[in-house]
């Protein structure tokens, strides 16, 4: 007897996967905006003492909520932690669902997962083209209607590291109906330089914005699935309705607190990827290669007709990067910010291939 599913789910797309994993060892992986160092000795003998009770259930939330609002100056209720911002990004959608109001809007291209998510949730989804590298808030406010019952908005934008600047964003906040709630993903925020981003914590109170945020990027905690976000005491409360027990393991909570609590390692990480984001920017404009300003962990490099062969080219050299053709950018790669030693190799091998 065949399985019938509901139509809605065929159009969904898979997400787009890097396909170096599985690779042999010594491919230098610049694909996927992880962070090149592995975590601090604090972290791993956290995850070490943690090991003798796996038999219990987690506990502990409230510990790393605790430090999350001292770190944010706002309240442990202001705050839900999930199995990475992904499982977040699913609550939202399953407390916000309302009969008569199933619109999603999302920038585009953007993180696939806003869309897939959302359209497996029975939501009708709204693509906004950029207005070049960067979210047109002023086509996203076109496009909202009575229907509308969520926003998804990534500061900085992945793909291409730009950010929304606060006097922008606060216009933008200031014109919405207050009945539409605004997701903001801050997954690299923790790497931006620029005075003038508006941190989405500080809104909370004031418009109908929530924060996601991860321990996946600047934390390093990729593999151990966790994230976080902050919102009203209200949308919390709701979201946590909805969310599963235990959703979160016990070595990714213990991990969590010790990241948080080493911010000396945390700092020399930041700083490492910055350098490197500076490094890779100053060579590509040497080589005369266009790239877009990031703020991110990562670059958007425009290699035009040759993106795609370049990305085989230097796979083949054990070096991978990100092709971005599934996101309607068949011009581009997206590289990573590594280790120095990385990021030089990345260098040479792209100066050896273009100058062929």
């Amino acid at each position: 007897m065949a399985i019938t599913f509901d139509e809605g789910l065929c159009s969904i797309p898979a997400y787009p996967k890097a396909d170096v994993y599985g690779a042999p060892e010594g491919v230098i992986i610049l694909s996927s905006n992880e962070n090149p160092y592995p975590p601090s000795k604090k972290v791993i003998a956290s995850i070490f003492d943690g090991l003798s009770s796996l038999n219990r259930y987690p506990e502990g939330e409230g510990r790393v909520r605790l430090l999350i609002a001292e770190r944010f100056a706002i309240e442990q209720d202001n705050i839900v932690l999930g199995n990475g911002s992904n499982e977040i990004i699913e609550l939202v959608l399953k407390a916000l669902r309302h009969r008569e109001r199933g619109d999603v809007i999302v920038p585009h291209p953007s993180f696939p997962f806003y869309a897939i998510a959302a359209r497996a949730h029975g939501y009708n989804v709204k693509a906004c083209p950029l207005k070049g590298t960067k979210i047109d808030l002023d086509k996203v406010s076109e496009l909202i209607d009575e229907k509308t019952r969520i926003i998804f908005l990534n500061n900085p934008h992945n793909p291409t590291g730009t950010i929304l600047g606060k006097n922008e964003f606060v216009r933008f906040l200031e014109g919405l109906p207050e009945e539409i709630l605004v997701v903001i993903d801050e997954a690299y925020a923790e790497f931006v330089e620029s005075e003038d981003f508006p941190k989405a914590a500080s809104y909370i109170n004031t418009f109908p914005v929530f924060a996601l945020r991860t321990f996946s990027k600047a934390f390093g905690l990729a593999g151990l699935r966790i994230g976080y976000g902050i919102g009203s005491k209200e949308v919390v409360s709701f979201l946590s309705r909805v969310r599963q027990p235990f959703s979160v393991n016990s070595l990714a909570i213990r991990a969590a607190c010790a990241a948080l609590e080493d911010e000396a390692h945390f700092e020399r990480v930041v700083k490492s990827v910055i350098k490197g984001r500076r490094y890779l920017s100053r060579w590509l404009a040497e080589l005369g290669i266009e790239f877009v300003k990031s703020e991110a962990n990562f670059l958007l490099v425009k290699l035009g007709d040759e993106a795609e062969r370049i990305q085989k080219e230097l796979l083949n050299r054990n070096l991978a990067v990100r092709w971005m053709g599934a996101y309607g950018l068949g011009a581009y790669v997206r590289v990573t910010v590594g280790r120095a030693e990385e990021n030089k190799v990345f260098i040479d091998t792209l100066r050896e291939l273009l100058q062929r």
